[in-house]
């Protein structure tokens, strides 16, 4: 076990402040916080740089070592200039290429449309090197006007989008709504309304997190306003998500035929060839999402049957979906079982939802799936099986 952080400690007391004080005026949440003095867990390079600008004091003096970068490479880091990699072929410093800054961005770009494959199988760790370095080096070429300002604002919005994601799996709400927002300020310096869209779906996504249903109409509603203003400029499986998200929000709301509308439309639209959509890219959005917010829909209908027959759809998908949607599913499926009063099913479900929210490192989905254990002791409490479930969760 870590040592608790004291020197941290002694900082803030020093100051009189309290811990609600400083999360807030770091942008985490409090309960990060104070697994930062408890040594429980270590802040990341912009949560660190953010504590000693409010503290002004350094990392060590605050209890903190800087840790150095991994000396192995990945074919998704930013690329060095062959200039300084030639003349210091072990150094690990990410430098941007400005005589060639066009091939540069195309190299980041396959780059980052790689993180996203990343974040789809659960690659968190390599996530949390990586998207730092993108960020430190397109932070000039996206402020500064220039030929390659838009695709550089475009980099960089994706980036903040996979930054939000991370952060919300880690049940981080506040980090990551300001990174969600983040990304729609530089999908505007893009110009780009595809983007801007998507960034505000991951936005909503946050709010549906956080239980914040007005706040997510709202953002829902933002999409398909601008869907609406700029037609023909955005890509169908944009069209196709928006639809999809207010088909659900609208059957929680109890509003069955708009649900179901916006079901129809949601399939209406969907591409034939996703992947040669334009925003394919970074939104990864298959087939399958179309199931799962199918399920979704029906569950909160009330519908529970017809919610288990579009889940189960996921059966006949070849290939299989990705390990972040594969958890989902299972989660979905638990639920639905429990629902139908199916205690086995519900059981089998549960465990490998479990494994599965482990395997990609996120602690949103273990804690969703947790509450999920909660109602089924509620309901079988005096089954053994269920009961000998709860060592899924002692960790």
């Amino acid at each position: 076990m870590k040592q608790q952080n004291s020197m941290l400690k002694t900082a803030r007391l020093q100051k009189s402040w309290t811990p609600e004080f400083v999360s807030k005026k770091v942008g985490v949440s409090l309960s990060t916080y104070i697994r930062w003095e408890s040594g429980t867990q270590t802040p990341r390079n912009t949560s660190l740089y953010a504590l000693c600008q409010v503290f002004e004091m350094s990392p060590a003096e605050l209890g903190f070592e800087v840790v150095p970068p991994p000396t192995k490479r990945s074919l998704l880091d930013p690329i060095l200039s062959k200039k300084d990699f030639a003349a210091n072929p072990d150094s690990d410093a990410l430098i941007v290429d400005t005589g060639n800054l066009t091939e540069t961005l195309a190299l980041w770009k396959m780059g980052i449309s790689s993180c996203w494959q990343l974040y789809m199988i659960g690659g968190q760790t390599e996530l949390e090197r990586l998207l730092p370095a993108y960020l430190s080096n397109l932070a000039r070429p996206t402020l500064y006007p220039g030929p390659e300002q838009k695709m550089a604002a475009h980099l960089t919005a994706q980036v903040y989008q996979l930054t939000a994601l991370l952060e919300l799996q880690r049940g981080d709400f506040v980090t990551a709504q300001m990174n969600a927002s983040q990304a729609l300020v530089y999908s505007q310096i893009a110009k780009d309304w595809n983007l801007y869209i998507a960034s505000q779906m991951r936005l909503a996504s946050i709010f549906i997190a956080r239980k914040r249903i007005g706040s997510a109409l709202s953002a829902y509603n933002d999409a398909l306003r601008r869907v609406n203003s700029s037609n023909d400029e955005i890509s169908p499986l944009l069209h196709c998500w928006i639809f999809a998200a207010l088909a659900e929000i609208q059957a929680t709301m109890g509003r069955e035929k708009e649900a179901l509308q916006f079901l129809q439309l949601a399939f209406a639209v969907f591409p034939d060839d996703p992947m040669n959509d334009p925003s394919f890219s970074y939104i990864r959005y298959e087939r399958y999402m179309l199931f799962l917010y199918e399920g979704q829909v029906f569950l909160r209908l009330g519908q529970p049957k017809t919610a288990w027959d579009a889940f189960s759809r996921i059966d006949e998908l070849k290939p299989a979906p990705p390990e972040r949607i594969r958890a989902e599913f299972l989660k979905q499926r638990a639920y639905t079982s429990l629902v139908l009063g199916n205690m086995v099913q519900s059981c089998i479900y549960l465990e490998a939802a479990a494994k599965a929210a482990q395997e990609i490192h996120s602690d949103l989905a273990f804690s969703e799936i947790y509450t999920l254990y909660e109602h089924m002791l509620a309901v079988w409490g005096q089954e053994v099986r269920v009961r000998s479930l709860s060592r899924l969760f002692q960790r």
